[in-house]
């Protein structure tokens, strides 16, 4: 099977992406259960009075009883946004490092990785700061859970700051001299650049995008624009993928009004199929390791459920 290399996304075709057959529940009463990994990327997005996005998805969370992960650009943090920090802890969610900003970060961008990892620990200055100011408890409890990063844009591969090996280069970088006594943060950190599937909610720029809630359902259940969807990874060469027996990753994003809206429908459609949510880490994943590639073929599991279609 080709391989679906997200880099390639901006150039691919688009015949037969938004297309397909109507979406169709398992009519299974009792479907396997599989886990599903929620993240929410480039917040938060709320107002002072603690109103907007990134509230509305936490609202709909804990209506649904389902946890999450949400993957935070540093300057995005206003200063009435802790409390908003200490929700996503208390509440049992997951809080990434998205780096400090969007612009300059991204694999196009060619950015070097002790940039990068300037980045990451001035984004995590901030979320450390704002945490502890709003609620110590809290931020004690952030102290000790796992950490996760995800590159803006995403990445197909471990990001170089993060690969132990690459360590001795960050003490002797000048681009990190004043940040000697944080680089500690970078270990233990788990790298969720890649995800499995997306509602595309959150990439407008690209030519094909999903404009009605019901192709943002179909994008995360069927796929679309060189994605693979939940059904494709339930059903692959006649068997439920290794990937779904690991969880599989689902990028959104809480600033977009299209994703909040078929976001109900998704966790629906999900259910229905045996979807049981959890927050990052997976816990097959290791820190400072690979994890989830982008766009890649499912992976074929011989001891997988037998299924139709695929």
């Amino acid at each position: 099977m080709r391989r679906r290399d997200f880099l390639r996304l901006f150039t691919v075709g688009t015949a037969g992406m938004m297309g397909g057959k109507p979406l169709a529940l398992s009519s299974r009463a009792a479907p396997t259960p599989f886990e599903v990994y929620l993240t929410f990327d480039d917040g938060p997005t709320t107002e002072r009075d603690h109103s907007g996005p990134t509230t509305e998805v936490l609202d709909l969370l804990a209506d649904e009883g389902i946890k999450a992960s949400f993957f935070l650009h540093g300057r995005s943090i206003n200063p009435w946004e802790g409390q908003t920090l200490v929700r996503i802890v208390r509440e049992g969610h997951a809080l990434g490092n998205h780096l400090w900003r969007q612009g300059g970060n991204t694999v196009r961008d060619e950015t070097s990785y002790t940039v990068l990892a300037q980045q990451f620990i001035e984004a995590e200055m901030r979320i450390r700061l704002d945490l502890e100011s709003a609620d110590p408890e809290a931020y004690q409890r952030y102290l000790q859970v796992p950490h996760l990063y995800r590159r803006p844009g995403g990445n197909n591969g471990l990001a170089p700051f993060l690969d132990l090996k690459n360590f001795s280069v960050l003490e002797k970088s000048p681009v990190l001299r004043w940040y000697q006594d944080k680089l500690d943060w970078l270990k233990g950190v788990y790298d969720y650049s890649g995800w499995h599937l997306t509602s595309g909610d959150g990439i407008p720029a690209v030519k094909v995008h999903p404009t009605t809630v019901e192709e943002c359902v179909r994008w995360a259940m069927q796929g679309g624009y060189g994605y693979y969807g939940v059904d494709d990874y339930l059903c692959w060469q006649k068997r439920r993928s290794l990937d779904a027996r690991l969880g599989l990753v689902v990028l959104m994003h809480d600033a977009s009004d299209l994703g909040r809206k078929a976001l109900p429908q998704i966790i629906k459609e999900m259910r229905a199929r045996g979807a049981v949510f959890r927050a990052l880490p997976r816990p097959t994943d290791r820190p400072n390791a690979f994890t989830v590639g982008i766009g890649n073929d499912p992976l074929a599991d011989p001891a997988g459920e037998a299924c139709e279609g695929g």
